[in-house]
Formats: C-alpha cells, sequence, structure tokens
C-alpha cells in the first residue's frame, strides 16, 4: 500500500504535471488546465493551483502566455560548461541553429581597460584589445549574451571577419588559435532591464552568470568574457577532470557593458 506524500497538495499537483510532461502525455506547446479547472478536479482553491502552476514556471517547465492559461515550454537547450569548444559549435552538434547578433565590436586602448581585463590577460600598457558584445540565438531565440575580449597582439583584424560566426571557429582557422581550457566563475542572478531589453524577455529572469578566461595549450590567455546565461532556457552540464592546466590570476566580478 502506497503511503500518502507528505507534500503540500500544490507541490503534489505540480509533481503529477511535470509528470505528464516528462512522459511525452503533454507535449511542448501544449495547454495544462486553467487554475479553475485544476481547482476544480482537485478540489483546491484557484489560489493553490495557481502556486501548483507557478513552481513549474519557475522551473522553466511552463511558461505563462496569459493571466490563467500556462503552456508546456519548449525542450531547454544543452551547454556543457567543461567543454572547450564555444557555445555555436555544441549547438550546431546538437542540430539546433545558432546565431548571433553584434551589439558591440571595437578596438580599446589598454588605458581604456578594466583591471581584470588586464590581469586575466597579461596585458602590458602598449597592448590593445579588441571588445566584442554578442547577442547568441539558438533557432532564433534569443538565450544568452557574450562580452569578450581579445588581445589584439594575437589577432591583428579580428574586427574584420564575420562575428556573427563562431568566433572560436575564426581564432582556430585564421590565427591557429583554439581552447584548451579555461578558468571560470559561475554565478546565479537576475536579468536587469538594459539586457532584459536586447534580450527581449523579462526583467528579474533567473541567469547564470560566468566569467571566463580561456587558455591554449601552452596557457597563453586570449580571451576574457562575462557572459550571462538565460536559466529558463539551458540546461547546464560539467564533467569533472583532473587538473592539467594552470590559469591566470583570478577573475574579479564585474557587469559587462553594453
Amino acid at each position: 500500500m502506497t503511503e500518502p506524500s507528505t507534500l503540500p497538495i500544490y507541490r503534489q499537483i505540480a509533481e503529477q504535471i511535470a509528470e505528464e510532461i516528462e512522459s511525452g502525455e503533454l507535449p511542448a506547446e501544449a495547454p495544462i488546465a486553467s487554475e479553475r479547472e485544476l481547482a476544480e478536479m482537485f478540489g483546491i482553491s484557484r489560489m493553490t493551483a495557481r502556486a501548483a502552476i507557478n513552481i513549474l514556471v519557475q522551473r522553466g517547465i511552463l511558461v505563462r502566455r496569459n493571466r490563467s492559461r500556462a503552456y508546456v515550454a519548449q525542450p531547454k537547450f544543452r551547454f556543457d560548461l567543461s567543454s572547450p569548444g564555444g557555445l555555436h559549435e555544441q549547438l550546431r552538434k546538437a542540430g539546433v541553429r545558432p546565431g548571433a547578433k553584434i551589439i558591440v565590436a571595437e578596438k580599446l586602448p589598454f588605458d581604456a581597460l578594466e583591471p581584470k581585463v588586464v590581469d586575466a590577460l597579461k596585458l602590458t600598457p602598449a597592448e590593445a584589445v579588441f571588445h566584442i558584445v554578442r547577442l547568441r540565438t539558438a533557432n532564433d531565440e534569443p538565450i544568452a549574451v557574450e562580452d569578450s575580449y581579445f588581445p589584439e597582439r594575437l589577432f591583428p583584424d579580428l574586427l574584420d571577419f564575420h562575428l556573427t560566426d563562431s568566433i572560436y571557429g575564426i581564432l582556430k582557422k585564421y590565427f591557429s588559435v583554439e581552447p584548451a581550457g579555461s578558468l571560470q566563475e559561475l554565478e546565479i542572478s537576475l536579468l536587469d532591464a538594459e539586457w532584459a531589453e536586447i534580450m527581449e524577455v523579462p526583467v528579474d529572469l533567473p541567469t547564470l552568470e560566468i566569467r571566463r578566461c580561456a587558455v591554449t595549450a601552452d596557457n597563453t590567455p586570449f580571451e576574457y568574457a562575462h557572459d550571462i546565461y538565460r536559466g529558463d532556457r539551458l540546461i547546464f552540464t560539467a564533467r569533472t577532470v583532473g587538473p592539467d592546466t594552470l590559469f591566470p590570476s583570478q577573475l574579479r566580478q564585474s557587469p559587462p557593458n553594453p
């Protein structure tokens, strides 16, 4: 005999809906029962029904299209944080169409850089960097913002290339530079109004911020980046491996500048 659940009723209902979605009984974009229908079905208040739906909306399993109706969300994209390859290549291999829109593409002199960029890339006072900010898309849906810095001495004419393509692909093909590893710092945050407008998503959307320094096989740092990924549309994975690469000094927290 199955013991009764100790979970609150709204959580029990949420888990039941989640199981129906996972099994395929409720496919992507399918509407779920309204708050009124759930209340009648389970003999609960509409407030309790709303709480059950809100849990699944917060988990990215459901999306709201109006006040009382929610729909099954599209499957999330996967991003392997432990892979040295970029988002472009990972999406492509998964059969997803990657894309990018250039927000900023500029050359910055040494004295215009923040200390975190100078330290991470081991720059000297005579050096400049290329600053590139891109809105990343998957099947035309905005999923991330990448704010990156590349040393000019390694990539002297980088801004002349088609930067909506894979930048890592450009670095490998034309400059013989590819990532061997990276040091990453991860932080959960809420999307602010400025980036929400650029990404065309609601303010305070849960995001994963990643500050990253990528290095080559000989431990030369070639990219410092601060990326913002949508927590509602991506599943993040990571593989544990033994440390075999040295990295520059600790990355410092700083929001990206559009």
